[in-house]
């Protein structure tokens, strides 16, 4: 394992996506995305699939500078065509354009169809939190989860983020439908490490902790069991209807984690009552959960994004961990 400062983990990301098409402001602007991912400890979304990505380019299931066009307005409620481009540009792209339409309306959605994966949801739930909008967004994905009562993968992992600001730090709910993302799995395969809890099913239809099984036969399991498995559907059809674009099973044909429909909620939380009051409100409620009685396994109680939050500060001192067998592949590109 390695240690990179943030800013040289941007440089070297841009001049590799330069090289591999992309103009330099937006190839900065895109190495900034993934070097943030790692920056939040999040490294299965951000240099671990960086790799990846330049092979999707290679491929052409990505277009460098492709951007997001407008294709119908209904007040508040907007389509756009994502045109095959970088997913984290795309999503950022549209995530700003939901938030303007929150500025003016209370609350904006923008519907993304011809998307590609975005990388980390909570990348954009972070965005919107600093300019102090509330975020909900989520994707539907290439299938690799099987529906409650199946051992197919037919459904995506459709992964979701709720992002809440605050002063004292903001609120990031970010999540994969499945208990652990592939990106997750990855990462435990590589190190021959057992996951904590159960992962999904063996080959026999056991459950099991045991990375590389689930990893080989998709055979995750969904959040909350058939409730996980509910979203996922719910998600996918939401996006699919509101943005005109690809269901998860449709994605199959490319074969590959792209094309796939995305949704971008925005609200603005000034419209219902004032900063001070919304601070005060949300730190009441953290405080009240965190002051709950922990468990006997448990050292603190912590609110979704604290941990991320612990993370940023700690690898901004002392460097950011990158695997080295990921960064020699980076470097090789």
């Amino acid at each position: 394992m390695i240690k990179l400062k943030y800013e040289e983990l941007c440089e070297v990301l841009t001049g590799k996506l330069i090289k591999y098409n992309f103009q330099p402001d937006r190839a900065e602007l895109c190495a900034s995305i993934f070097a943030t991912n790692n920056l939040y400890g999040v490294a299965s979304h951000g240099t671990n699939r960086f790799v990846a990505f330049i092979k999707l380019i290679n491929l052409g299931f990505i277009d460098p500078n492709a951007e997001p066009v407008k294709v119908n307005s209904f007040g508040a409620l907007e389509q756009w065509d994502g045109k095959s481009g970088p997913g984290p540009l795309n999503a950022l792209s549209v995530t700003d354009r939901a938030i303007d339409l929150a500025a003016e309306n209370g609350l904006g959605c923008v519907a993304l169809k011809n998307a590609n994966h975005w990388m980390r949801a909570g990348a954009f739930g972070w965005h919107a939190a600093e300019k102090g909008f509330i975020l909900i967004a989520f994707t539907n994905a290439f299938p690799m989860m099987p529906p409650w009562g199946s051992k197919e993968p037919a459904i995506g992992n459709n992964p979701l983020c709720i992002a809440v600001p605050r002063e004292n730090g903001h609120i990031v709910l970010d999540m994969a439908m499945s208990r652990y993302s592939y990106g997750q799995l990855s990462t435990h395969k590589r190190a021959n490490k057992e996951l904590p809890f159960e992962a999904g099913y063996d080959n026999e239809g056991n459950l099991t902790k045991d990375p590389a099984v689930v990893y080989e036969n998709r055979r995750v399991l969904p959040i909350g069991f058939w409730k996980g498995s509910g979203l996922s559907i719910v998600f996918d059809l939401i996006a699919t209807v509101l943005s005109g674009g690809k269901a998860s099973h449709e994605l199959i044909e490319s074969g590959h984690d792209t094309g796939m429909s995305q949704v971008f909620i925005a609200i603005d939380p000034g419209r219902f009552a004032n900063s001070n009051y919304i601070n005060n409100t949300v730190d009441e409620i953290i405080r009240s959960i965190k002051d709950s009685a922990p468990a006997k396994d448990s050292d603190e109680i912590l609110y979704p994004g604290e941990r991320a939050l612990s993370r940023k500060e700690m690898y901004l001192k002392d460097g950011i961990p990158v695997e080295d067998l990921i960064w020699q592949r980076i470097i090789d590109l």
